[in-house]
């Protein structure tokens, strides 16, 4: 349940970033606007692409996130996290494995409730200007983080400029490998209760149960 698009830049663009205050402004906008709402429900259309192998693969889900709880539906997994445990359900296998996920972990991938808030630390960020992506006017945002150590090289936020909500997500891979999240009909401060973001396995038959918490 991970991965993104888009045009590599120099590494060495990491080193030279500066906390842009056009960036910062914008982000700050998004950030307070999206930390007022109750909960955000949204498709999605995920894209993985292997630079190296030269081969894209795309898939769609939806994702519900409510304070530091998520549930996301893609391709035959659903993926619940109640703010301390994930539970990871494939439905071929009938099958759930059952973790604890890094806190500290900043990819949104692996952490989409925190996504809203991590320029926040760890990141220099640049304004690239406004683009159009499918007849909609953005803003185009790099994010570099500060810890070289990481997996990649850059995130990149595409903000719709009429709604000031984000709309694309990109990670470039240092492994060849990028991941975007398209973000699509948005909805929020609908009520969810809290028993969607736990799996609850008395409803499966026969399901196998793969716990590694403590591991």
């Amino acid at each position: 349940m991970r991965y993104l698009i888009l045009l590599l830049l120099p590494f060495s663009l990491q080193l030279t970033a500066q906390q842009d205050p056009v960036a910062r402004e914008i982000l700050d906008r998004v950030a307070a606007k999206t930390k007022q709402y109750q909960s955000i429900q949204a498709d999605f259309t995920l894209i993985v692409v292997d630079r190296k192998e030269d081969n894209k693969n795309t898939s769609n889900g939806n994702i519900i996130i409510k304070g530091n709880k998520y549930r996301i539906v893609s391709a035959g997994t659903t993926v619940y996290f109640d703010g301390k445990s994930m539970w990871t359900y494939v439905q071929d296998h009938n099958e759930v494995t059952i973790t604890e996920p890094d806190s500290q972990d900043d990819h949104f991938l692996n952490n989409p409730a925190s996504v809203f808030a991590l320029y926040e630390s760890d990141f220099k960020y640049q304004y690239r200007g406004e683009t159009t992506v499918e007849g909609t006017l953005m803003h185009e945002i790099d994010l570099f983080p500060e810890n070289l150590n990481q997996p990649y090289s850059r995130i990149k936020l595409f903000i719709a400029k009429n709604t000031e909500q984000l709309a694309i997500i990109s990670s470039i891979g240092k492994d060849g490998i990028n991941y975007s999240v398209f973000l699509k009909n948005i909805l929020t401060n609908k009520d969810f209760d809290d028993s969607m973001f736990t799996f609850d396995p008395a409803k499966y038959k026969k399901i196998t149960i793969v716990d590694m918490r403590g591991l």
